[in-house]
């Protein structure tokens, strides 16, 4: 099991005790399958190398996950950065909704979050774009979580972009997370994994293996 950091307490600061970025790029020779931007937080981490095996290898996952909250002065250019590596794909997917908890959720956060949006409009315009729901945790932060996913929602109207939603799934995965209450188990990562290949083959209907 991956071990990734969260904070369990609200904190001025806006940085967390570990900050951390978690940089894959799958079968980097590989120039002909479609490849998927997948910018997230550390569940992302966990979902990436099982949505690639449950595809058959046909949809490539190549991950940015971080601890970077929205308002992170170098987020844009730690994406750019890595995109310019990757070279192609054929959709972009984000989220990054378990992190920067010094920012409020209704206006901070909201106003956060579409800017990182429109930097990937602009960044990678002609590629498709799609937006995460955030996945459940246990406890009363949830609250925060339906909230910030309210505001993703939101953001998504706006812009005309489609929504995969990871929440509802993270939901029915009663006694598969980890002792934190935020991380997941295997069979949990895999629920989830199904759950986001099932948006992309209607997203991107060729990568769907026979």
């Amino acid at each position: 099991m991956n071990n990734f950091t969260y904070e369990k307490e609200d904190r001025s600061q806006q940085l967390e005790t570990y900050e951390w970025d978690n940089v894959w790029w799958e079968q980097a020779s590989d120039t002909k399958k479609p490849r998927v931007l997948y910018i997230g937080d550390s569940i992302s981490c966990g979902i990436r190398q099982i949505a690639t095996r449950l595809s058959g290898n046909q949809i490539l996952f190549d991950g940015f996950g971080t601890s970077k909250a929205v308002d992170n002065p170098y987020f844009a250019d730690s994406i750019r950065l890595f995109g310019n590596q990757q070279g192609h794909r054929e959709i972009v997917i984000f989220n990054n909704g378990l992190h920067g908890f010094h920012l409020d959720d209704a206006s901070e956060y909201k106003e956060g979050y579409e800017k990182i949006v429109k930097f990937l409009l602009e960044e990678y315009r002609g590629t498709k774009l799609a937006l995460i729901l955030t996945t459940c945790v246990i406890g009363e932060r949830n609250n925060r979580v339906t909230a910030r996913n309210n505001s993703v929602k939101e953001i998504a109207q706006k812009y005309g972009l489609p929504v995969i939603d990871l929440y509802s799934v993270s939901m029915g995965c009663s006694g598969l997370h980890w002792d934190d209450g935020v991380h997941f188990y295997d069979e949990g990562y895999e629920r989830l994994a199904h759950r986001l290949l099932e948006s992309l083959y209607e997203m991107i209907p060729e990568a769907q293996s026979e």
